[in-house]
């Protein structure tokens, strides 16, 4: 069990469990209330706020207040899970970087694609004067569960390597 957000309001801690649906959520974890209420957090990648049944307006309220104002933690933290459980993963073609998110999960999985060069402009710009303009390969990227990214050189020094968030790229309103 993991808990994200404790005591909203007072009493209740949201969270989910090791062995989840493959869509982001948060439910109730706390042992007094345990699975009451349940809210959906994506569907299709898309950021959503969707209560699961009947929750009072008052917690319902409180809950999406915290989720607005912690929606970057509340991603991250899913983006770690998603990672732990293999349910994200990624493939690259010359600069092109696609994530496939829940990709055992034929109803759940969506694509996100990106360009490696927008993160790192110098190594493709003909005009750069930096030294190494070799390009990013697929063997350079690995996925970090603990920093909920795309981790540039892992097999450099951990000063020298580069993290690219992957929630900002994953969900979009």
């Amino acid at each position: 069990m993991t808990v994200i957000l404790r005591c909203v309001p007072k009493g209740l801690d949201w969270g989910w469990y090791s062995r989840e649906d493959p869509r982001m959520h948060l439910q109730i974890v706390d042992t007094k209330s345990l699975n009451r209420y349940k809210v959906w957090l994506e569907r299709d990648g898309k950021r959503v706020f969707e209560p699961v049944g009947k929750i009072p307006g008052k917690i319902l309220k409180a809950l999406q207040a915290e989720v607005t104002e912690l929606r970057r933690h509340v991603e991250g933290r899913w983006t770690n899970l998603m990672i732990e459980n293999n349910w994200l993963r990624f493939s690259m073609r010359g600069r092109e970087v696609t994530l496939t998110a829940y990709a055992t999960f034929p109803g759940a999985r969506f694509t996100r694609t990106f360009d490696i060069a927008d993160y790192f402009p110098a190594r493709y710009d003909p005009a750069s004067q930096i030294k190494d303009k070799s390009p990013i390969r697929p063997d350079d990227l690995v996925l970090n569960d603990e920093m909920a990214a795309i981790e540039v050189f892992p097999h450099k020094e951990e000063s020298l390597r580069h993290h690219i968030f992957l929630p900002t790229i994953l969900w979009k309103d």
